[in-house]
């Protein structure tokens, strides 16, 4: 494990214990050491995230010892792990009856069944926003407007569709409308598009408390083509702006009637979306109050913990 900005976020009392994992010539090592921690921890049971680490986990954990996976993505969507990950997954783990998942939604969970056969232990658990996101006040976008600025948070990834949002603002360079982008990765090919095109988007790069900026902003925007759960679609939910986002099933199963969706074949009806929004022909302003009340109440932290330990519970029985 190196170093990540997540370590400080951790609560001083959680023991961190690094594998030092330094390349595929040092698995057998690092997975020696993750089965020693695990005995001598006395370890009940181990929550893995993410595949490979439930492959890897399962590999070695004693038989008595317990193992609950999140499965963060909509399963039958997701490649971003190598095929021979996936390969592995199902037939090492997801065929195992005593395999307990956690998915993030209902339909994510209800995707997973479709795809895969599988008789283990599934439940559902919403995930969580920091307790720094809530007690925002909702800013009202005015009637009159003559500007709107719109916000994008998440990883320079391909499966967060930037490409596709800047094909948006290419419908809106005749507009008063601006975007600012927060995520880490490679912005070159983004930043030289928007030079080409002379769009009003900003790349902002990484930011460790973007929960104090929301509040710049009139519109918050998501172009996914996967997404699992969207936290930063509650984050900014919480935070008082209206929402904006792909209409994927996984994400209307979970957001509901709380945001404008568009579709992500069809960039000049997505923009004219944008532009009834800057004309106040699309009222932003209750969505943004009924979006809050909504977030408020499903993606508290204390929630998220107690209905954990209750699986804990319950797999452990």
């Amino acid at each position: 494990m190196g170093e990540s900005s997540l370590l400080d976020r951790i609560d001083k009392k959680v023991k961190i214990i690094p594998l030092q994992y330094k390349g595929k010539f040092d698995l057998v090592r690092a997975l020696r050491k993750l089965r020693k921690i695990i005995i001598d921890n006395e370890i009940s049971i181990v929550h893995t995230h993410l595949n490979p680490s439930d492959i890897y986990t399962r590999l070695v954990l004693p038989r008595k010892v317990k193992q609950l996976h999140t499965i963060h993505t909509t399963y039958s969507m997701d490649y971003t792990p190598r095929a021979y990950n996936l390969f592995l997954e199902k037939y090492l783990f997801f065929k195992r009856k005593d395999c307990n998942l956690i998915f993030l939604s209902a339909y994510n969970k209800e995707d997973f069944l479709r795809t895969v056969k599988f008789s283990g232990k599934t439940f559902v658990l919403n995930n969580f926003i920091g307790d720094e996101y809530f007690g925002k006040k909702t800013s009202f976008y005015p009637p009159v407007a003559t500007e709107l600025k719109i916000i994008a948070v998440g990883a320079l990834r391909d499966e967060k569709n930037y490409i596709y949002l800047l094909d948006i603002f290419y419908f809106l360079k005749d507009h008063n409308i601006s975007l600012d982008i927060y995520g880490g990765g490679d912005k070159t090919k983004y930043e030289d598009l928007v030079k080409e095109r002379q769009h009003k988007v900003r790349f902002m790069g990484l930011h460790d408390q973007v929960h104090t900026v929301f509040k710049n902003y009139d519109l918050f925007i998501l172009p996914s083509k996967l997404e699992g759960f969207g936290l930063s679609i509650f984050e900014a939910m919480v935070s008082g702006v209206p929402v904006m986002i792909s209409n994927l099933d996984s994400l209307k199963s979970i957001v509901g009637d709380h945001a404008i969706y568009f579709e992500l074949d069809n960039a000049e009806k997505a923009a004219q979306q944008i532009i009834a929004v800057l004309q106040n022909k699309i009222d932003i302003n209750e969505m943004a109050v009924k979006a809050k009340e909504y977030a408020e109440k499903t993606v508290r932290r204390e929630i998220y913990i107690n209905k954990l330990l209750e699986i804990y519970e319950q797999v452990l029985q």
